[in-house]
């Protein structure tokens, strides 16, 4: 009877109790120190595209309000004008067409105009004459009244608009293309309604544009300006305050990672020191107990063969259970030796393993430990259930993510296979691809399965390189 092989011990480094390294929190700290950098110009872009709405806004109002207020105010001097100036000019002579009394309303009304302020000037009968207009050519004339005029007749009202002059008795005027149209009713001294009509220039309104759009656009720049200054401390504080929680929540993670690895590693030193040696142990008796039967106990002899072979396929069990539940040691061994001791073991049950791993997923060590989980699923997926002849590892990187992908020629999804919602095979034994799933989710990378052209199937993982929890962005 063979006695078994000596065990070979697992190697057990001493696990770090303090705290984590500074390569496992290297992409996280620098998440987290984007957060108040990103929080700060998210800020600003903001504000900055308020304050632009706000200038496209007074720049599209200030045209009608300016039009606005330059119509009443010039609707004002209009009433004004006509019961301060004309009213006292138009007797019983000028409406009888006195030669003498409309020389002085000509003398009067063309000094007042004499300053630019008004550019023409008309008054008009019920009937739609012209009495007199500073115009020669149009008084006398009739033209048809709009209704809205023709109820300012008898009255002290008002009404006026910005003409564009196409109007009948507009003919004289419209090379000036625009002014401001206001007629006011009055009563001459006998009482006879008239409507006086005063043509004011445009100007007016484009510098009240101008001011309007200064003032206002200055006024409300300078109020959400300050506005913002005032609340950039509060940002600043609530993005402060949030980075400190992500501290606290990253450092909590890698706390919880490191005191897995550290379990995983009193695990495997339990086990070795303890149940393998016991077997170990067991498996060097069983041939002595068979010395010692009688010639003739054949029976028992055999018994004890078979279960010193039972032990020793326990020993091997064991063996790779250690392996497995033991942490590769990526911050000293490395990514690819890594990866390559997990080839090794397909290797070793027949399957040609091909690996290509890109260096630069060696470093963080929190990019390397996800790396190496995904290998490691996937190979043992393939293991599991593939019955594969190849396989191919590839990792590497494409843009700002890490990309890992483990295609084998196996027998693909097969019959009752095909995949969930999820990209993931449906039914039982993949409990170990959505815990890596969810991990993968958890820093905003995902897994999913697909049929590989040919036969067999493709696992491809893909994980930001950066790798800041989702609900830290």
């Amino acid at each position: 009877m063979k006695t078994p092989p000596k065990t070979k011990a697992v190697p057990v480094r001493a696990a770090r109790t303090s705290g984590t390294s500074p390569a496992q929190l290297d992409v996280p700290h620098r998440g987290r120190s984007k957060v108040v950098r990103d929080s700060v110009i998210r800020f600003l872009l903001w504000s900055a595209a308020v304050l632009g709405l706000v200038a496209a806004g007074t720049l599209l109002l200030s045209t009608p309000l300016a039009e606005r207020l330059s119509l009443r105010e010039a609707t004002a001097r209009s009433v004004a004008y006509a019961n301060s100036v004309v009213k006292p000019l138009v007797d019983k002579k000028v409406l009888a067409g006195d030669p003498g009394a409309t020389q002085a309303l000509v003398h009067l009304m063309s000094s007042r105009m004499a300053d630019g302020s008004i550019a023409h000037m008309k008054i008009w009968t019920r009937d739609g004459r012209v009495l007199w207009s500073d115009e020669p050519g149009v008084t006398g004339q009739k033209f048809e009244l709009e209704p809205d005029v023709e109820e300012l007749f008898g009255t002290t009202q008002a009404t006026g608009q910005v003409s564009d002059l196409d109007k009948p008795e507009n003919a004289q005027e419209r090379s000036e293309e625009e002014l401001i149209e206001v007629y006011v009713g009055f009563r001459a001294d006998d009482g006879t309604p008239l409507v006086f009509e005063a043509y004011w220039p445009t100007e007016r309104i484009r510098q009240d544009v101008s001011d309007i759009r200064w003032q206002f656009t200055t006024l409300g720049l300078v109020a959400l300006l300050l506005l913002a200054l005032a609340l950039l401390p509060l940002a600043l504080s609530l993005a402060r305050r949030v980075d400190r929680g992500l501290a606290e929540r990253e450092e909590m993670m890698a706390q919880a990672l490191s005191a897995s690895d550290l379990e995983r590693r009193r695990l495997s030193q339990d086990l070795h020191d303890g149940i393998v040696q016991d077997i170990v142990a067991l498996g060097y008796a069983l041939p002595t107990v068979a010395a010692a039967l009688p010639p003739e106990a054949n029976a028992a002899r055999g018994l004890l063969e078979q279960v010193h072979k039972d032990v020793a396929r326990g020993v091997a069990g064991v063996r790779e259970l250690l392996t497995d539940v033991y942490p590769a040691d990526l911050e000293h061994g490395g990514l690819e030796p890594a990866v390559q001791d997990l080839a090794e073991r397909q290797r070793r049950a027949g399957t040609e393993v091909a690996v290509a791993v890109d260096s630069r997923l060696g470093e963080p060590l929190a990019v390397a430990q996800l790396t190496y989980r995904i290998v490691r699923e996937a190979l043992r997926n393939v293991a599991k259930h593939a019955h594969a002849a190849q396989v191919e590892v590839t990792a590497g990187i494409e843009g700002d993510r890490a990309t890992v992908e483990v295609c084998d020629d196996g027998v693909g999804l097969g019959p009752g296979g095909a995949l969930g919602a999820d990209g993931l095979p449906g039914g039982e034994g993949h409990l170990g691809l959505r815990l890596l799933r969810d991990t993968l989710r958890t820093f905003g990378g995902d897994v999913r399965i697909t049929e590989r052209p040919g036969g067999g199937t493709v696992l491809r993982a893909t994980f930001p390189l950066a790798m800041r929890p989702v609900w830290s962005r």
